[in-house]
């Protein structure tokens, strides 16, 4: 997660660790740990092309939803700044723009004119090249997790109750884009390396930039690896909030370390353990959350959220990649197990048997600080708690495919 003046950054992963492996189509199951973040080899390309047929059977859930997306990835594509996304040494430079544009306005046209599943299917193969993501292990094997916009009750003034603060963006930043480490321009003219989440916030030097306040110190952290989140005021009013800015640092889940200080166990590791285990041990909240150096400043924000490439993102539609790697904007087929939130460890151990049951055309719009490889990709699935529910569940191997209009 970009706009010319203001970079909204995406709502990021809830998946903080590897749980398991599901077993999903192109993805075989093996007792070895896969390496989920491995990063291509130099010059390497993401995107293979395979033949159609070999693309499974897509089932369209939401056209409305769909073109509500595509809307969207068109109007990035009609940025003048879109274009630098594609140049090399992003992607590769194996896309350009105009595929990407001709690819999206021919999609709206199949969805537009579908008269069923088979009809969707057939014409997607005949109008379509296909190219599959690598994956993890150059056969395609892709993790997909989940993301969500969340809600939470906040003030705009601290009190007793709210006194977390949310931060604007400071005025000292230099922004080198999203990934990349950003300055600090001291008071003499001269800049720094921008300091990491734990140096920040030891040193008060966010003083005067808190933009609003939430009840809970991990609700903070929520909403700052979230990116973006909607808050509920005493007043009864909403309001949003959306990324301005980030200090650069390279996004670093902190489930290792609680696994690794024995406070949960590897086996019982997700989302919800790792909450129930701050709800329960507030003292620890700043202790795990200063190991991700990263920080995310915010800005108040309306029609969200937003992804990476400054458009809103759809649920059900949206999806996170690496935009380093990947084409932004492009049309894309995600093939995995879906969770309904209602998982259970033993239902997620269950499902590693079973067949993907979610094969459906999703839209790459958004980015995300753990999102960095080929064989990552995010889903997401829209905002509140039951979509809260869904993300931090998903958890499942898969595959990833790219339409461009033959």
């Amino acid at each position: 997660m970009l706009l010319p003046t203001m970079r909204f950054a995406p709502v990021l992963a809830l998946a903080l660790v590897p749980l398991l492996a599901m077993s999903a189509s192109g993805c075989a199951r093996k007792k070895a740990k896969k390496d989920y973040n491995r990063q291509l080899p130099p010059g390497a390309l993401a995107l293979k092309e395979i033949d159609p047929a070999l693309l499974p059977t897509i089932h369209l859930a939401d056209r409305e939803a769909l073109r509500t997306g595509i809307k969207y990835s068109l109007e990035f594509e009609k940025k003048k700044t879109a274009a630098d996304w594609y140049r090399a040494p992003k992607n590769n430079g194996q896309f350009q723009a105009e595929q990407i544009t001709a690819s999206l306005q021919e999609l709206d046209s199949v969805v537009a004119s579908a008269g069923s599943d088979s009809d969707l299917n057939q014409q997607i193969r005949s109008r379509f090249r296909v190219f599959q993501s690598v994956g993890c292990d150059d056969k395609g094997c892709v993790l997909f997790t989940g993301y969500y916009t969340p809600i939470f009750k906040a003030s705009r003034t601290p009190d007793s109750t709210y006194k977390h603060p949310i931060y604007s963006l400071p005025g000292d930043v230099i922004s080198h884009g999203a990934y990349q480490m950003a300055d600090q321009k001291l008071p003499d003219g001269s800049t720094q390396p921008y300091p990491d989440a734990a140096t920040l916030l030891a040193s008060g030097s966010l003083k005067g930039k808190e933009l609003v306040y939430v009840a809970d110190a991990y609700d903070a952290y929520l909403i700052r690896v979230q990116g973006s989140a909607r808050l509920s005021l005493p007043d009864g009013k909403t309001m949003e909030i959306g990324y301005a800015g980030t200090n650069g640092h390279p996004y670093t889940g902190i489930g290792q370390a609680l696994v690794a200080d024995k406070k949960i166990s590897a086996d019982q590791l997700s989302f919800f353990t790792i909450r129930e285990f701050f709800r329960k041990n507030p003292d620890q909240v700043e202790v795990y959350t200063s190991k991700n150096p990263r920080f995310i400043f915010f800005t108040e924000t309306s029609g969200g959220p937003f992804g990476s490439l400054g458009q809103p993102v759809t649920p059900e539609v949206s999806i996170a990649t690496d935009k380093t790697i990947f084409p932004p904007a492009g049309p894309v087929v995600v093939a995995t197990n879906l969770s309904d939130g209602g998982n259970t460890d033993q239902k997620l151990k269950d499902a590693a048997n079973k067949p993907v049951n979610y094969v459906a055309l999703r839209l790459d719009q958004d980015s995300g600080g753990g999102i960095r490889a080929p064989g990552r990709c995010d889903l997401f699935m829209g905002i509140g708690e039951a979509n809260e529910r869904r993300a931090g569940g998903q958890y499942a191997e898969g595959t990833l495919y790219y339409l461009i209009k033959r």
